[in-house]
Formats: C-alpha cells, sequence, structure tokens
C-alpha cells in the first residue's frame, strides 16, 4: 500500500515542491516533508539536518507550477 501526495508547484533551484501551505516537500530519494515554524511572525521552514530556513516569501518567488505525485509506503505493523 501506498500513500499519494500531489505537488501543485516547484521550485527548481531549491529543488523544493508544494502540496499546499501546510505541506512543503524536499524531492530527494526518498522525499522528506519540511516541518513548518513561524520566525519572527514569519511562516518559514526548516531543512532536515542544519539551521538553515526557507521563507514562504522567498519560495514563493520561484515557484512555478508543475503537477508532481509522491508515492510514499505505509508502514505495516507486525502483528
Amino acid at each position: 500500500m501506498f500513500v499519494e501526495h500531489s505537488l501543485k508547484h516547484f521550485h527548481p533551484s531549491l529543488n523544493i515542491g508544494v502540496e499546499d501551505i501546510r505541506n512543503v516537500w524536499i524531492l530527494g530519494d526518498p522525499p522528506v516533508r519540511l516541518p513548518v515554524s513561524l520566525h519572527r511572525g514569519l511562516l518559514a521552514y526548516r531543512l532536515p539536518g542544519s539551521r538553515k530556513r526557507i521563507s514562504y516569501r522567498t519560495l514563493k518567488k520561484g515557484l512555478i507550477k508543475k503537477k508532481i505525485i509522491i508515492r510514499q509506503p505505509v508502514p505495516i505493523l507486525p502483528f
């Protein structure tokens, strides 16, 4: 079984896809969902494994419309 996420926008230089304002994915192998936070009253996304933040404003500047579908396996419980 798989869970499908449909990304509507894509930022080519950052390699980030946007499903909606709360679900932003960095497209790697495997794709990783970026945690959302507020920094000084502005929406920001944290990159995993670093202290770097990407603000929504910065992300919004380079977005293009592109439909991408991410399929992730559902973990099956052993019992």
